[in-house]
Order: structure tokens, then C-alpha cells, then sequence
């Protein structure tokens, strides 16, 4: 099976995107240095997708330098013609941008779409405000996003929207494989909309009026956030967890269900221990968690979904690459190394499904001799390696050091 993937991000791979002989000599590259699958970015957080759809406005209403022209179908074949496979991706529930905002980004424009979330204002007061807002807001246990506008999972017509665009590449395109990035949340500040907060005490038969501090208040302590989890913390993100395990799900229908075979990949970081913070699960089920905060472990491990995908692309996003040089720099887990993600991916996830370690390379940078060391360390103790980005390997030469096939 091929286990060797590089990723084509869109807007650090622009100048290859446009201009097709620029592709073609790196995807030739790639393929002589033993690559043989490309993870091609379609939709990003913007929105905006590199094919012709019916759904999602083209790039080139976003970017003035795209034509509006299939760069998706033209992509597939030269990536083809250099014997390897193309795997289409999407930014899942990332759908804007609001620091460089544009009318066609849904995420901005459609009603009810973007998240709210929850955290202090300036004055230290507990506020819930939509996700594109200016105002300020202080949360918790969030990602920097580059403030990228993300729409809630709770949402059935984000969803529905989501699912579409999947369904129309599949059905016209000679992909080999989707892979799915973002199918989370942005952090524990999200989602905390009416539709959110109605849908979720439907479900946990929560019929008394809950105040947000059931679920966690914040408070400055000495300048610095505190975090408290009231009585209903577990089951609102257990719930948000279940949402997300749900649009996995539907994902797998839509894919089992299509008219010829397409591989179905999820991209995760492999930082289990922080995940609960986006509610993404992609754990066993059978893996009961016991270091989640004030979290029926039981009840979570329900949102698992690892057995919904084919494989999973994991984020071994780590300089150090052995156990022993993470401990050497003191690191807080053994985990935050490449050999220690294999481990935490593969203990979590029961083996049943195989998991494709995932480099970073713009971490070696200082040392770029140990992309091989962490080429090598994916290969020893995991399904494979998947390269991001391709940007890194073209700008600063890198092939000779994850080259595998003149070994």
C-alpha cells in the first residue's frame, strides 16, 4: 500500500499551483525521491476550493493571480503521470477568514454558521460572541487559528453544506482518496450559540435552565486565566465530541455509497492528551481516557471514530525525534517527540486502524539532517510518513534528505 505522502498547502504553494511545469518538476521530484501519494489542498480555511464547482466559489474570487480554471483536474493528472496518487483535502468547519475577509466567505455571510464562543472581555466579564468578531475576548484552551473563521458542527446545514462539497469531487473527479482536516472544533471557547446549547440539553434530557458557568467559568488569577469546571462540563463536550464523531460517520456513508472506490483519510495531531480541548475523538472506542477534566471517561470514549476511517494522517509535530531526546530536553511527556507520537497514536487508537506519521518540516530547519532521522523514526514506528509541506522541500532543497528509493 502506499504510505509516503507529501501535502500541497494552497497558499504556500501558489507559484506551483499556477503555473503547471512548476508542478510537474516537483511532483517528478517527489517521485524520484520515493513519494508516492499527494495530499492536494482543494478547499482551505477560506472557503474558497481549486476546482469548478457548483457549490463553493472558485479561488480566483479570492486571489486575483488564479484563473478560473479546474487546477484540481489538471493537478490529478500530472500527479498521475508521475505513477502517484492524489488525495483531495478539505478544511472541513473552517469556512473564512475575518482578518482578510471577502463577501463570498460563508462563514461570514450565512446566517447561524459561524461559532460563538465563550470567554472574558476586556473588563474580565464573561461574554459569548460570534467568532469574526473585533471585540476582544479572552478564552481558554483555544488554537491560534490565524483567525480563521470557523462554523459550528452542531449546524445541519454547515454540515449538509460540508458533505456536499465532499460528495461533488468524489462523484467527478478521478481522485484516490479525500483527507479531512479541521473536523473540529477551535477550542473549549466553542461552540456556545443558542442552536449549540439547545441541541445539546435535548440530547443529555438537561431540562432545567443552565447558566455557563455550569459548564466552566473563567477567572483572572495573578493575570492568568483560570479555568473551572462546573457540574455539566463533561457532557457538553462529550456532546460536542459526538458531533463530530457523527459528521465522521457520515462522511464514511457518503464514501461507501460512492460509485467507485476512494480511500477515506482523517488528519489529527497526535496530542491526545490536548484533544478534548477541540473535541475531535478519533480515538477507539474501546480506549477509555481517565485524564480528560470532569469527563465521564466511559460515556467519551462512545465518540470514538478511528474504525470510520481507512487511515489517519497523524501530526507527529515534534523537533525531537526519540523518547530519549525529549527527556533529555525536559519535555513534559514523552510524547513530544516522533517516536513518542507513534506510541500515544497507536495506545489510543488499539491498532485498528494504521496510522501515517506526519513531519513538520519546517521544525528542522536549524538542523535539517534530522528530517531523515524523523523520515526514518515515521517509518519504524508507524504505517508510514506524510511530509508537510511541499513548500519546505522545493524552497530550500531538502529532496537528498527524504529521499528513500536511492537509499
Amino acid at each position: 500500500m502506499n504510505n509516503y505522502f507529501v501535502w500541497v498547502e494552497i497558499t504556500a504553494n501558489t507559484e506551483r499551483i499556477l503555473n503547471a511545469d512548476s508542478f510537474r518538476d516537483a511532483m517528478e521530484k517527489c517521485a524520484a525521491a520515493g513519494i508516492d501519494s499527494v495530499v492536494l489542498s482543494i478547499k482551505d480555511t477560506s472557503g474558497f476550493v481549486l476546482y469548478q464547482s457548483s457549490l463553493a466559489p472558485h479561488y480566483s474570487k479570492f486571489k486575483e493571480n488564479f484563473a478560473e480554471i479546474d487546477y484540481l483536474q489538471r493537478c490529478i493528472e500530472i500527479v498521475h503521470q508521475c505513477g502517484m496518487k492524489l488525495y483531495a483535502s478539505f478544511d472541513v468547519f473552517a469556512e473564512g477568514n475575518k482578518k482578510n475577509r471577502n463577501p463570498l466567505m460563508k462563514g461570514l455571510t450565512r446566517e447561524g454558521w459561524m461559532c460563538e464562543v465563550y470567554g472574558l472581555d476586556s473588563e474580565d466579564n464573561p461574554i459569548v460572541k460570534k467568532i469574526a468578531s473585533e471585540q476582544p475576548i479572552q478564552t481558554i484552551g483555544s488554537i491560534d487559528d490565524f483567525g480563521e473563521v470557523f462554523v459550528n458542527p452542531a449546524n445541519d446545514e454547515v454540515v449538509e453544506y460540508e458533505l456536499s462539497l465532499i460528495k461533488e469531487v468524489i462523484d467527478n473527479y478521478e481522485i484516490d482518496g479525500i483527507v479531512l482536516d479541521r473536523v473540529r472544533y477551535v477550542g473549549l471557547s466553542a461552540d456556545f450559540s443558542a442552536l449549540t446549547l439547545n441541541k445539546w440539553r435535548e440530547a443529555a434530557g438537561i431540562t432545567e435552565e443552565v447558566d455557563l458557568s455550569d459548564i466552566y467559568r473563567l477567572e483572572k488569577v495573578d493575570g492568568e486565566l483560570q479555568i473551572h469546571y462546573g457540574k455539566y462540563f463533561g457532557s457538553f463536550n462529550t456532546f460536542r465530541a459526538q458531533m463530530v464523531h457523527d459528521f465522521i460517520c457520515k462522511v464514511r456513508s457518503l464514501v461507501d455509497n460512492a460509485e467507485r472506490k476512494v480511500e477515506f483519510v482523517d488528519y489529527t495531531g497526535s496530542w491526545y492528551p490536548e484533544y478534548y480541548m477541540v473535541a475531535a475523538n478519533w480515538a477507539s472506542k474501546e480506549h477509555i481516557e481517565t485524564s480528560y477534566p470532569a469527563t465521564d471517561g466511559v460515556e467519551y470514549a462512545k465518540t470514538g471514530y478511528i474504525k470510520q476511517v481507512d487511515r489517519m494522517l497523524s501530526g507527529f509535530y515534534y523537533e525531537d525525534v526519540t523518547i530519549a531526546e525529549a527527556r533529555e530536553h525536559h519535555q513534559p511527556a514523552d510524547w513530544y517527540s516522533v517516536e513518542g507520537s507513534a506510541d500515544i497514536a497507536y495506545e489510543v487508537t488499539n491498532r485498528e486502524r494504521p496510522i501515517i506519521g506526519s513531519l513538520y518540516l519546517f521544525q528542522y530547519t536549524p538542523v535539517p539532517e534530522d528530517i531523515t532521522r524523523a523520515v526514518d523514526m515515521c517509518f519504524q514506528t508507524s504505517d508510514g510518513c506524510m511530509l508537510f509541506d511541499l513548500c519546505y522541500l522545493v524552497n530550500n532543497d531538502w529532496w537528498s534528505f527524504v529521499d528513500r528509493k536511492n537509499k
